[in-house]
This record gives C-alpha cells, structure tokens and sequence, in this order.
C-alpha cells in the first residue's frame, strides 16, 4: 500500500503532465490558426487626388494636443496677486519670482503642484505652477502672479472668489 507521501508526489506529477500536455496542445492549435485578409475598405476605393487647399491644410503641422488630466482636489476660496515689489526675489522653492509667468502661492500644496484656478465671476480660467508658499492674509486661499491675475480679469479689483482644481497628468 503506497503512504500519503507517495500518493501525494505521484498526484502532483500526474498534475505537471497533464498541465504540460494542455500546453503544447495550445501551441499546437495556435500555430494552425491563420487570420484570413481583411476585405477591402472604402477608403481604398476612393480617388487619391487631392485639391489645392486640401494640400495645404495637409502641410501643416498639427497642434500640439494637451495631456489629459484629471482634477484630484478641488476648492473654493479667495485670490489675491502679488507683482512688482517681489520681482526677482527668491520664492519659497528657490526660484526667482516672475511676475510675468504663471505662477502661485499656496500653504499647503506641494511646489510643482498645477492648479486650475477659476474665477466665480466671469468663469474664466488659467492653469499656475506652485511655487512659494503664501497667502499671508489667512482669510486668502492662493497668491496668483500678476499674469494670472491678469488672465482671471481681477487686476484691478486686486481679489476674486476663485475655483482651485489641482491638476494630474494622466501621461
């Protein structure tokens, strides 16, 4: 009478054979499968002229497409800008101030961080980079740069209730 050990190695390897034979009779079956031809399209049907104007549309480069991103926080707060007076200096992360880029002051995001702000107003919207750290005035959620400010419409005014999404690339 064989024992449990022995009837246990002689059912494994009976498994590993038959598991063995399922594949090469997979391969086998797989190499005897051929995909027939597509059948002919109706684009390929079709003249190949092309017009003058179409020509020129061809040669044009296409426009960059923009990542797709999807919004992994979003708020409600108000904004301010800050310019001039901290042109040049060195920001919280280093770099120096450009009142003329895209740039914000947040708490607590990371720097790097992309944040679509929307302003409640008029709707508009500009995507800012974190890069400093603010706003000093606690009732304040983000310090925009100026041309932020600019492309929201509160130069004047010098505060709007904003929409914050912060922004992660899917590529």
């Amino acid at each position: 009478m064989l024992t449990k050990f022995e009837l246990g190695v002689a059912a494994a390897l009976a498994g590993l054979l038959l598991l063995g034979g399922c594949t090469a009779r997979a391969d086998a079956q797989r190499s005897e499968i051929r995909p027939e031809p597509a059948p002919p399209t109706v684009a390929a049907a079709l003249p190949t002229t092309v017009s003058p104007a179409e020509n020129q549309l061809a040669a044009l480069p296409e426009p960059p497409q923009a990542p797709e991103e999807i919004v992994t926080a979003s708020s409600t707060g108000v904004a301010s800008w800050y310019g001039k007076r901290f042109q040049g200096r060195l920001t919280a992360s280093g770099e120096p101030f450009d009142m003329a880029a895209l740039t914000a002051a947040h708490r607590d995001l990371p720097f790097g961080s992309r944040v679509r702000v929307t302003n409640l107003d008029n709707g508009r919207s500009v995507v800012v980079v974190i890069n400093d750290r603010g706003p000093k005035v606690r009732s304040r959620h983000i310090d925009l740069s100026r041309a932020a400010a600019r492309e929201l419409g509160f130069l004047q005014g010098g505060l709007a209730k904003v929409r914050m999404d912060v922004l992660a690339s899917l590529n």
